[in-house]
């Protein structure tokens, strides 16, 4: 028992010199050269810090004797409560700035030379930083059975945000993912909920601009029950995971603040709220929270009372590494059940589709005219799921598999592009990377018109998605279509013109998607 007694109190007393050596002088270089994404507290950072010790100081890493094992999970939590929350800001890439600096400075615990201190993990075994790489697991993706946007594929950047929402929510800790639109950051926080226990349940809470304290109310209680006297809590044993998007969209009051907000922060705080008819408490059991923001919109930050109740983790926008391996993942398994040409192919597909990302992205800046010129992750997304929603008996041939990658790509591109002249730049920049990447096919042939694939090709009544050969065959289908509808209701006397068929084609396209949903503008 003495030696248990004296173990904690040599553990207490190294817990104490280590908080002494780092905290002071890294958060007064922090206050002096550097920037998070949004604002963040001195105390947040320490809280955040806390919390994540609370998941690593466990006998399961550190033992019950070697008070030495606790510094390096100490700076491994450190790295991230200081610096999780930094990214490329006004030019300066602070995530990397921070990384030379925490090198450069603390040498006690030694990060591997290459790569950043984001890089790397404590491997409990060793006591030592082994990189993320080598824990990211391979996914089997089979298009018959999975859905490409209820997937998550690993990469080194997700598992590592996925690691500290493991840590943080047994203890019920709030996280908040912060990042621009398209990032991901919804689709990781989606992810990591899919794949909890069976002890969880989850609701996702989506923050619009009219959103005020008694509609948010409304939400979180909704999926509660009541329990023995004031408690409130999910039903059975679980325990609630509060998932809020969007969390700085509502509108602010002429304080400045939001009263949803508010409300959260009361929760998060004091573990109740009050019910408002009868003024009395309603303490809110087993409820806890993640949050995702976009820094750039909405009221652009959120009150610091509700910032420090999360540890905070800068979301960027996946290096091309992650993205060829998402894709190729999402693509190459769906072209598993495809001949052997088609499948050679796969790979030259995704990295075309890239740069040509690249390239529109570069090209068509958004603009106070052109508000919604801003390509990013979520249209390359929409290219590779149009892709997958071809099928091997249809698409036998490498050619018609080009094909298909391009009419995904103007559906995804240029249908949101609002003049011929930046439609043709469009088309060159197509045309462009089709011969870079397919020189075996002539351009006249791939480009040829119409250049439209839709799920009736073959018949109104199958679904299955090919391209239409010819104008006359489209018009044929449509209007057959057409007359069945007018036989059984009122009679709609529409004229099939060129445009209008590309519009019927373009609206099915969309609407067979998962989640598909269409704004059309025009005079």
């Amino acid at each position: 028992m003495q030696v248990k007694a004296d173990a904690r109190k040599e553990m207490k007393a190294k817990a104490e010199e280590l908080i002494e050596k780092y905290c002071g002088p890294v958060l007064l270089e922090i206050a002096m050269y550097y920037s998070h994404i949004v604002p963040l507290l001195e105390f947040g950072m320490i809280q955040a810090l806390l919390n994540f010790l609370q998941g690593l100081w466990v006998i399961d890493n550190i033992g019950v004797k070697d008070a030495s094992a606790l510094e390096i999970y100490f700076v491994f939590a450190a790295v991230w409560a200081f610096g999780g929350a930094m990214s490329i800001t006004s030019g300066t890439d602070y995530r990397k700035k921070f990384s030379q600096y925490w090198k450069d400075t603390w040498k006690t615990v030694k990060f591997p030379h290459r790569g950043e201190i984001y890089d790397v993990f404590v491997d409990k075994a060793k006591k030592d930083f082994l990189p993320w790489s080598e824990v990211v697991p391979e996914l089997e993706f089979d298009s018959s059975t999975q859905q490409m946007s209820l997937v998550t594929v690993p990469t080194m950047e997700t598992v590592a945000t996925a690691f500290w929402l493991d840590n943080l929510l047994p203890n019920k800790h709030g996280a908040m993912l912060i990042g621009s639109a398209g990032c991901g950051k919804t689709a990781l926080i989606n992810g990591k909920l899919r794949s909890l226990p069976e002890e969880y349940s989850s609701m996702n809470i989506n923050i619009n601009y009219y959103t005020n304290s008694n509609m948010y109310q409304k939400v979180i209680e909704a999926p509660l029950e009541k329990k023995a006297g004031k408690n409130f809590g999910p039903p059975g044993n679980k325990k609630m995971i509060y998932f809020v998007d969007d969390l700085n969209m509502a509108a602010l009051d002429p304080y400045g603040t939001a009263s949803n907000l508010s409300l959260m922060r009361q929760h998060m705080g004091y573990g109740h709220i009050y019910d408002m008819n009868k003024l009395s408490q309603k303490v809110l059991l087993n409820t806890q929270y993640l949050a995702a923001m976009n820094p750039t919109a909405g009221s652009f930050i959120v009150n610091p009372r509700l910032q420090r109740c999360f540890a905070s983790f800068a979301i960027g926008f996946p290096s091309i590494d992650a993205l060829n391996t998402i894709f190729q993942t999402f693509l190459l398994g769906h072209l598993s059940k495809f001949n052997e040409e088609v499948q050679e192919i796969g790979k030259k597909l995704v990295q075309a589709a890239m740069q040509l990302h690249k390239r529109v992205a570069g090209t068509f800046r958004k603009t106070a005219a052109n508000f919604h010129y801003e390509f990013n992750v979520r249209h390359v997304a929409g290219v590779f799921q149009g892709m997958l929603m071809g099928q091997a008996a249809q698409l036998q041939d490498p050619l018609k598999m080009t094909q298909l990658w391009l009419h995904e790509a103007e559906r995804t591109y240029g249908d949101r592009l609002v003049s011929v002249s930046d439609l043709k730049k469009y088309k060159d920049l197509a045309m462009e990377q089709a011969k870079k990447f397919f020189n075996q096919f002539s351009p006249p042939i791939l480009f040829a018109e119409p250049l439209i694939f839709c799920h009736f090709a073959q018949g109104v009544g199958d679904k299955i998605y090919d391209r239409i050969e010819n104008f006359p065959r489209l018009t044929e289908l449509l209007t057959g279509a057409l007359d069945e509808y007018n036989e059984t209701n009122a009679a709609m006397n529409l004229v099939l013109f060129e445009d209008a068929m590309r519009h019927v084609c373009r609206i099915s396209r969309i609407i067979e998607g998962s989640g598909g949903h269409a704004l059309m503008v025009g005079p």
